[in-house]
C-alpha cells in the first residue's frame, strides 16, 4: 500500500516508519482494553472468586498474542511484497506477450497480403509466362521494399517445383521440399520456426504461395531474424534488480528451447535445447499448466531461487517467462520486517508491566467488589421474579450461557413445566431443536449488539403451536454491566390468524380489483343540498381506461373535468347515482354515453353514505350486435317474403311457416289456407308421398345431413308440377323441424328433356357426319374435340393438348396467316362467321384439304369472345375434282385458241376471194358486162380486203 501511495524512496521510509508507529499505539490501546475486559478493570466492577483470578494463564495468552500477531505481520509483510512482485511480473508479462502477439499477427497478415495480391500474381505470371523481365524486376522490388518496410530480413522466391528464382542479399537456406509441398498443396501461409539457422540465428520463416495462380502455386519466403526483432521487447527488465529477466521459450515434449539471449548466460549455451528434468524452475514449469497468469517458483539456470509468471503467446506454441530473484523480493521487505518485530518486542514489554500493576489492584479490591456483586445480583432478580409473577405474558431471563434465571409463572403454564424444572436449563430443554437453535440466536444476537430486540417467534407450547411477540433486552447490574437478558413475550396468536385472514382477504379483494375485464370506480357523488350535480374519482382499477377510454388519470379529480359536458348532458345518470349514495339501495343500468360514444352497463352500489361502487362493462358492441340482429331480421324477413322461391318449416307433418312464395307456388291464397290445415303428404303426388315422408323421417331422426330431393306435387287446382326441395332441421320453440325452400323446375325440367332431344340429336348428326367438330373456350384456352377431328388429324387423345397450338401445328404452314385472320376477323365481330379452306398437315406428314367453320357462341358484356364452337370438313376429295376440272377447261381452253386460230386463216382467206370477185363484178359493170360472179347474196354486205378490216 505504501509503494502504491508514494514513489519517492525517502517518503516511502517516512511512512513506514510512522506506519509502525501507529501499529504500536494501537495495539497497546486493544491490550489494554482486552485486560480490563478480563480482569475488571474498574473497582466497582463485578469480580470473579478467589482462586480464579490468576494472571499466569492471561499473561501468556497475551504474549502469544503478541507474538502470533508479529509473526502474521511478518508473514503479511513478505506475502504482501511477493503479491506485489507477482502483479508487476504479471503485467510485464501480460504487456510483452500481447506485444509479440500483435507483431506475429502482423507479419502474419503481411504473408496472407502477398498471398492474396493480385499484383504480385500478375506480375509473376507475366515474368515467367511471357519472358516481360520487367515485370520480375518490378515483382522483386516490390517484394524488397515489402521486406524492408515490415520488418523483414530477407525475402526468397521459389518455383512451384521449389526452385529458387530471386532473393535478396540475406537469403537463408532453402526450405525443406515437405514443408513447400504442403503449402502449396494447402494454399495457405504456413510458419516455420524457430528455428537456428547455420550461424546459430533464431529464425522464423513464413512460406507464402500465390494462391491466385490456377495450378501449383509459386512461394514467396519472408525471413525473419527473431533476434534482432525480439530483442527491443524482451531486453527491458521486469523490475528493478539485477535478477530481472524476461525469457522467451517453446516447449518441445520433455525439452525448452530458448528463443532470446538468456542474460546471465553465454550465448552459446543458451542456444541448445536444455531438458526440464535439469533445471527445478522448468521442472516445475512441466508439472504445471501454462496459462495466463501461472505462478512458479524454482532454481533458474543459475541455480538461484526465483520466482516467475509464465504467459502464452497467442496462436503460438511459445511461452513467455518473466522472473525476479526472492533475494531481491525479501530484501526489499527486510526495513518493514525489523520494525514488525521491533513493535512486538514493545507490546511484549507494556503488556507483562500492565499484568504486574493489575495483579497489584485485584489483590485490593477482590472481597469488596465480591460482596458488591451479589447484593446487586440478589437485588434484581427479587425485583425480577416480583413483577414477572404479577404479569399473565411470560416473562424469564437468562444468564450469559443462556440458562434460565428467571421464569414467571405465566410461562410455566404455556410449556406446561414447573418452573424448578426450568430454571438452570437452556431452551433446548423446552423446545425442539430448529426453535430452539433459533431462539438462542437471538439471545446471540442481543448479546452482541448489545441492545434490544423485539420479534416474533413460533414455537410448540403445551397449547398447541403458538405465535409470540418476544421483546428482549440486556440485563444489567447497578454498575450498567451486562450480565444476562430479559424477556416479555405476548401471545399474538389469534391476532395473527385475524391479520392472516385480513391479509388474504384484501389480496382476494386487490386481485379481483386489478384483474377484473369489467371497470370499477369508487366515486364520492358531490350534493348540493339533496340534489347530485357532480361526482369525484376516489380510485379505479386498470380496467377503467380499456372499459371507457379515458388514459389520462381520473383519481381526486371530477367526472366533469374528465368529461366537461357529462353533468349538463346526462343528469338522469346523476340522479341515479345520487339515489343510490343517499338510499343504499343497489340497482343496475344501461346508458349510452354520447361523450364517449359507448354503450354501458352500469351495476351501482353505495359502501358508505354519499359514496358509490360503480361497476363498468362497455356493451357498445352488444347494442351494435343487437341493432345489426334487428337490422338483419328486418332484411331477412323482407327477403324471405320477396322471395321466388318456396319457404317453409314444418313440424310434425304440419306447416309452420310459408312464405308468399310457397303460397304462389301450390296456388294458396293466405297461410292460413295451408298452416295448420294441410299436411305435407297432401302437396306430394301420390307416387311420391311414400319416399318424401321417408326422407323426411331421416332427416329428423339425424340418419341423413341435408335435404335435397326432387318430387312431383299437386297444385290446388289439382296440376301437376315437378319441385325440387332443399332442407335441413333444426330445433323450432324446442322441438326439431325442417327449415328449406322449394323450387318449381317444371320449365327447368321441359328445358332439360328438350334438352336431351337435342343432344341426342346432335350426337346422331354427328355420327352419321364424317366432319370434326370443335368447342374452343377461350377462358381456359382449351377445346372439346370429337373422335371424328382426332381421325383426321391422325393424332390420339392422349399424345396431345388440345389448345390453340396444337391447332396451329395442325395448319399448312403457308395456309396459317389466312386461317388466324379470318378466325380474329370473325371473333371481333367483323364477319358473321368463321370460314375457310386450308391444308391439314397430319401426324404422319399427309396433306389434307379443310374446310373449316366456326361461330362465336357466347360473348361476356364487353362482347369478347368467351366460347367458340365449330366443324371441320375434309374435302380433299372435291378439291382433287376441282383441281382435274381445271387442268381439262385448261386443255379445252387452249384447243379453242388453236381452233379459232385455224378457222381465222381459212375464213380470211376466204373473204379475200369474195372481195377480190365483187371488184371483178364491179369493173365488169362499169364496162358494160355482165358480172361474171353470181354475189348477188353478198351484196348487203360490206366486203372489205384482207389487211383493211378494223383493228
Amino acid at each position: 500500500m505504501v509503494q502504491i501511495l508514494f514513489n519517492d524512496p525517502n517518503q516511502i521510509i517516512l511512512a513506514s516508519m510512522l506506519k509502525g508507529w501507529l501499529f504500536v499505539g494501537v495495539t497497546s490501546l486493544l491490550l489494554y482494553g482486552l485486560m480490563l475486559r478480563w480482569i475488571g478493570g474498574d473497582t466497582r466492577s463485578t469480580a470473579l472468586p478467589a482462586g480464579s483470578h490468576g494472571l499466569g494463564l492471561p499473561f501468556l495468552s497475551l504474549a502469544a498474542i503478541i507474538v502470533m500477531f508479529t509473526g502474521a505481520g511478518i508473514f503479511h509483510t513478505f506475502t504482501q511484497q511477493k503479491e506485489e512482485a507477482i502483479v508487476r511480473l504479471q503485467a510485464d508479462v501480460d504487456i510483452k506477450a500481447r506485444q509479440i502477439a500483435d507483431w506475429l499477427r502482423e507479419r502474419q497478415a503481411d504473408a496472407d497480403f502477398i498471398r492474396t495480391s493480385d499484383f504480385f500474381t500478375e506480375q509473376y505470371r507475366r515474368w515467367q509466362e511471357s519472358g516481360d523481365q520487367q515485370s520480375g524486376e518490378r515483382l522483386q522490388m516490390q517484394l524488397e521494399q515489402l521486406s524492408r518496410n515490415r520488418g523483414f530480413n530477407a525475402v526468397v522466391l521459389l518455383d512451384p517445383r521449389g526452385k529458387k528464382l530471386w532473393g535478396n542479399d540475406r537469403t537463408p537456406l532453402t526450405v525443406a521440399q515437405p514443408l513447400q509441398a504442403a503449402a502449396s498443396a494447402e494454399r495457405i501461409v504456413r510458419r516455420i520456426g524457430p528455428y537456428r539457422d547455420a550461424a546459430g540465428n533464431l529464425c522464423l520463416d513464413f512460406i507464402t504461395p500465390l494462391t491466385t495462380l490456377s495450378g501449383p502455386p509459386p512461394l514467396v519466403i519472408l525471413h525473419v531474424d527473431l533476434t534482432d526483432r525480439l530483442a527491443p521487447i524482451l531486453q527491458t527488465r521486469p523490475v528493478p534488480g539485477a535478477g530481472g529477466e524476461t525469457v522467451l521459450f517453446q516447449r518441445n515434449g520433455d525439452r525448452v528451447l530458448f528463443l532470446d539471449k538468456l542474460g546471465h548466460q553465454g550465448e552459446t549455451e543458451a542456444r541448445l535445447p536444455v531438458p526440464m528434468a535439469t533445471e527445478k524452475l522448468l521442472v516445475e514449469l512441466r508439472n504445471s499448466t501454462v496459462s495466463a497468469g501461472n505462478t512458479i517458483e524454482g532454481l533458474d539456470y543459475r541455480g538461484i531461487p526465483v520466482i516467475g509468471v509464465v504467459g502464452a503467446i497467442a496462436d503460438t506454441d511459445w511461452f513467455l517467462m518473466t522472473k525476479l530473484d526472492l533475494s531481491e523480493l525479501y530484501t526489499e521487505a527486510v526495513g518493514d520486517v525489523t520494525w514488525t518485530g521491533f513493535v512486538g518486542l514493545l507490546a511484549l514489554f507494556m503488556a507483562g508491566a500492565g499484568f504486574y500493576l493489575l495483579r497489584q489492584a485485584q489483590q485490593l479490591t477482590l472481597a469488596q467488589a465480591i460482596q458488591q456483586s451479589q447484593t446487586e445480583r440478589l437485588r434484581a432478580l427479587h425485583l425480577l421474579a416480583a413483577i414477572a409473577d404479577s404479569s399473565e405474558d411470560p416473562i424469564f431471563a437468562k444468564d450469559l450461557e443462556g440458562r434460565y434465571i428467571l421464569f414467571n409463572r405465566a410461562a410455566s403454564r404455556f410449556v406446561g413445566k414447573p418452573v424448578e424444572d426450568v430454571l438452570g436449563g437452556d431452551d433446548r430443554t423446552l423446545f425442539p431443536s430448529e426453535q430452539a437453535d433459533l431462539v438462542m440466536s437471538i439471545d446471540r444476537q442481543v448479546n452482541a449488539e448489545n441492545r434490544t430486540i423485539t420479534q416474533e417467534e413460533r414455537l410448540n407450547t403445551s397449547q398447541g403451536e403458538r405465535v409470540f411477540l418476544t421483546t428482549k433486552g440486556p440485563l444489567r447490574d447497578s454498575e450498567d454491566n451486562m450480565i444476562g437478558i430479559f424477556g416479555i413475550s405476548r401471545d399474538v396468536t389469534e391476532r395473527k390468524q385475524a391479520e392472516a385472514a385480513l391479509h388474504a382477504s384484501e389480496l382476494n379483494y386487490r386481485s379481483l380489483f386489478e384483474n377484473m375485464m369489467n371497470s370499477v370506480v369508487h366515486a364520492r357523488v358531490i350534493f348540493q343540498g339533496e340534489t347530485p350535480v357532480d361526482m369525484e374519482y376516489i380510485s379505479t382499477n386498470p380496467a377503467f381506461a380499456t372499459v371507457t377510454g379515458i388514459t389520462e388519470s381520473v383519481i381526486g379529480r371530477r367526472i366533469s373535468e374528465v368529461i366537461p359536458s357529462y353533468c349538463e348532458n346526462n343528469q338522469e345518470s346523476l340522479e341515479l347515482f345520487g339515489r343510490v349514495a343517499a338510499t343504499g339501495v343497489s340497482t343496475s343500468w344501461e346508458h349510452y354515453l354520447r361523450e364517449l360514444n359507448r354503450w354501458f352497463s352500469f351495476m351501482i352500489y353505495s359502501p358508505n353514505h354519499g359514496e358509490i361502487i360503480i361497476v363498468t362493462e362497455n356493451i357498445t358492441e352488444r347494442k351494435q350486435a343487437e341493432l345489426a340482429l334487428r337490422d338483419s331480421e328486418g332484411c331477412f324477413r323482407a327477403l324471405v317474403e320477396q322471395s321466388l322461391a318456396g319457404i317453409y318449416i314444418i313440424q310434425d307433418d304440419r306447416f309452420r311457416y310459408v312464405n308468399p312464395g310457397f303460397l304462389t307456388l301450390f296456388g294458396y291464397d293466405s297461410p292460413e289456407a295451408l298452416i295448420d290445415n294441410v299436411s305435407v303428404a297432401d302437396l306430394v303426388s301420390p307416387e311420391n308421398r311414400e319416399r318424401v315422408g321417408e326422407i323426411m323421417r331421416r332427416r329428423i331422426d339425424g340418419e341423413v345431413a341435408d335435404l335435397h330431393y326432387i318430387f312431383v306435387g299437386l297444385h290446388r287446382d289439382g296440376s301437376r308440377i315437378d319441385v325440387e326441395l332443399h332442407g335441413r332441421t333444426f330445433d323450432y320453440q324446442g322441438r326439431p323441424a325442417i327449415i328449406g325452400f322449394i323450387l318449381n323446375i317444371t320449365e327447368r325440367k321441359t328445358a332439360e328433356a328438350q334438352l336431351r332431344i337435342s343432344e341426342e340429336r346432335l350426337k346422331l348428326a354427328l355420327n352419321a357426319t364424317s366432319d370434326g367438330l370443335w368447342d374452343w373456350d377461350l377462358r381456359s384456352g382449351l377445346a372439346y374435340l370429337t373422335p371424328h377431328y382426332y381421325e383426321m388429324t391422325g393424332y390420339l387423345p392422349n399424345q396431345v393438348t388440345p389448345d390453340v397450338e396444337f391447332f396451329k401445328q395442325t395448319v399448312h404452314p403457308d395456309d396459317l396467316p389466312h386461317v388466324l385472320e379470318t378466325m380474329e376477323a370473325h371473333m371481333q365481330g367483323k364477319t358473321p362467321s368463321s370460314d375457310f379452306d386450308y391444308r391439314l398437315v397430319t401426324s404422319s406428314g399427309e396433306i389434307k384439304w379443310i374446310r373449316g367453320r366456326g361461330r362465336v357462341a357466347e360473348r361476356d358484356a364487353e362482347g369478347a369472345p368467351l366460347r367458340m364452337i365449330g366443324t371441320i370438313a375434309d374435302i380433299s376429295a372435291r378439291k382433287a375434282v376441282e383441281e382435274a376440272l381445271r387442268r381439262q377447261t385448261q386443255e379445252l381452253a387452249q384447243r379453242n385458241a388453236e381452233l379459232e386460230r385455224f378457222n381465222r386463216a381459212t375464213v380470211g382467206r376466204e373473204l379475200d376471194m369474195i372481195a377480190l370477185k365483187q371488184q371483178v363484178n364491179e369493173l365488169s359493170r362499169q364496162l358494160g358486162q355482165e358480172p361474171p360472179y353470181p354475189l348477188a347474196f353478198l351484196d348487203a354486205l360490206p366486203i372489205q380486203p384482207k389487211g383493211t378490216a378494223a383493228s
